[in-house]
């Protein structure tokens, strides 16, 4: 019974909770039963809630649902939480060593969503230092390994979250995006992921530091990751519900209005992103998923945006590194600091030159970068304006072997920067505010998966996901041929 209701999806578990075929604490240890076998090899798991408290829950739940006063699409499912949102009564660091003790006092606004709709927060997931990186290591949690190959990355910041749906510790969690951080773990991991619409969920609570403004309001976006496009919709409807949750700083889109009903579609894909190599067996994969798209009715035309990446790079991280500064120590010459830090760690000197002007910007500067954010953000909706969606790799590469950021990846015989393998494909794409889907499309002869990334404009969330749902279908059938 335990590896039946491992492999249910959240969206199966809720019916079954609800129609009494199965009891919550059935459910729960389950997964307390799998945390506790898999999660020291792993590492996902940063932080589990007590356990007697999470039965003592579930045995409320179980008793609520007999006197028939169950309420909440999510009732009795189990949740893990990236650690970055505030949970109460939770350690969030933020990938803040000064935070790494910190205990939440208040809930996070999407964690005081999923509490309502039922959900049962087991713990929190492993991050990076400062939330930065694609893969999830720090030196007070460690290290989280991938479920398909221990020796290799789960991906980052949101890696011990895409580690917990693929290792099945729960079936669903959240995370957050500013550069691939839901997108490059979700395609490491082989599970779905989705970077919403830039603003359509909330930040209240996210990388929230404690009596300090909330500082992370642009680029940075929460999304829900899962094994299946039902779930992420599932979760959609619980965190983007603005109906029942009105916020004033959010407007009133209706998540569920968007959807596709089954048009032909033109489809635009590109092989790469900034002309970055990408692995030649991944591209077979991905040549192989576009193949059998092109024996439907939809019209599939090889296109790309056409941008500055250097200009819109370094923008990009302008932005990052003034809404990081808030929250960032006050100490003379910060900016030297986060420039030094950024380029000995990853190697990236433009990165690292956005983020240390960000921590020093003035407030003209910033209004400028935010206009040229406005204008990179029309460049990205008319090119998506043309298309219904836009299909791309995810980054260069599979999951890759653990290794000390910034070394160079070797790609088809050739060294690739560090974070140009990564982040050509994961921070411009972010910078326009877009939703991304990431779905699994393979898998590579050394087991580990591989996924792409499904581009859409902004405010077609649901149409989105509708159409990633479809494109679910596709990938049985090019696994059919071998690339």
């Amino acid at each position: 019974m335990n590896k039946e209701i491992l492999a249910w999806s959240a969206q199966e578990l809720a019916t079954k909770i609800k129609q009494q075929q199965v009891s919550i604490i059935e459910v729960i240890t389950c997964y307390l039963n799998q945390i506790d076998a898999l999660n020291p090899s792993i590492n996902a798991i940063s932080h589990l809630r007590n356990r007697a408290s999470i039965l003592e829950e579930a045995k409320k739940k179980d008793l609520q649902l007999k006197n028939g006063l169950a309420e909440g699409l999510l009732f009795g499912v189990p949740i893990t939480i990236k650690e970055s949102f505030l949970v109460k009564g939770m350690t969030v660091s933020n990938g803040d060593p000064l935070l790494r003790k910190y205990v939440a006092t208040e809930d996070a606004e999407l964690v005081k969503r999923l509490k309502e709709a039922g959900a049962i927060i087991l713990g929190m997931t492993n991050i990076p230092l400062f939330c930065i990186d694609w893969q999830s290591t720090n030196f007070w949690n460690g290290q989280t390994n991938n479920p398909h190959d221990v020796t290799r990355v789960a991906g980052g910041s949101s890696g011990g979250s895409s580690a917990s749906v693929a290792a099945q510790f729960s079936p669903i969690s959240i995370g957050s995006d500013a550069g691939g951080s839901i997108r490059v773990p979700a395609h490491f991991c082989g599970i779905c992921g989705l970077r919403p619409t830039e603003g359509l969920l909330s930040n209240k609570g996210h990388l929230k530091n404690p009596n300090k403004p909330q500082g992370r309001r642009h680029i940075v976006v929460p999304g829900p990751l899962a094994n299946t496009i039902d779930d992420l919709t599932l979760l959609m409807q619980v965190l983007a519900n603005h109906q029942k949750y009105p916020l004033p700083d959010i407007p009133a889109v209706d998540f569920n209005r968007s959807s596709w009903n089954g048009e032909t579609l033109n489809i635009a894909v590109s092989e790469s992103i900034n002309d970055t190599p990408v692995d030649e067996e991944y591209l077979g994969i991905f040549r192989n998923f576009v193949r059998q798209l092109k024996t439907s009715t939809h019209q599939i035309q090889y296109d790309h945006p056409v941008y500055n990446e250097e200009e819109a790079y370094v923008n990009c991280s302008k932005i990052i590194g003034f809404e990081m500064g808030v929250n960032s120590l006050k100490i003379p010459f910060m900016n030297v600091f986060m420039y030094l830090f950024i380029l000995l760690k990853y190697r990236d000197h433009l990165w690292a030159k956005g983020m240390a002007q960000g921590q020093n910007l003035s407030n003209l500067k910033y209004a400028k970068a935010m206009d040229a954010k406005d204008n990179f953000s029309n460049l990205y909706h008319n090119f998506l304006s043309k298309h219904d969606i836009w299909i791309t790799p995810v980054c260069a590469m599979e999951a890759y072997p653990h290794q000390r950021a910034g070394i160079p990846f070797e790609i088809n015989g050739q060294k690739v920067p560090y974070t140009k393998a990564i982040a050509s494909f994961n921070f411009t794409t972010a910078y326009s505010g877009h939703p991304i889907l990431v779905i699994p499309i393979g898998t590579k002869k050394n087991g580990l998966p591989v996924g792409i990334q499904i581009h859409a404009k902004k405010w077609t969330d649901q149409r989105l996901l509708d159409i990633g749902k479809y494109l679910e279908q596709v990938v049985p059938l090019s696994k059919q041929k071998t690339p």
